[in-house]
């Protein structure tokens, strides 16, 4: 997920942006694009990127569960 495509206003909120990830791309690859997110950002070593994406991590997470039931 190239944050330069994510609009402004969501690059700071997790639940936005996981919704933006599924309508971008299904649940699946809305969570591999966070783990993608996440493995950049700990790779920069940019800790508020990696809080954000785990973040938004979990809220696809709980989306999923929430769809399954």
């Amino acid at each position: 997920m190239n944050a330069s495509v994510t609009p402004p206003a969501m690059r700071d909120n997790p639940d936005q942006l996981a919704s933006h990830l599924i309508e971008q791309h299904g649940i699946e690859g809305a969570l591999t694009a966070a783990i993608e997110g996440i493995a950049a950002a700990h790779a920069s070593g940019d800790n508020y990127g990696l809080s954000v994406w785990r973040e938004v991590r979990r809220a696809l997470r709980d989306m999923q569960e929430t769809a399954e039931v």
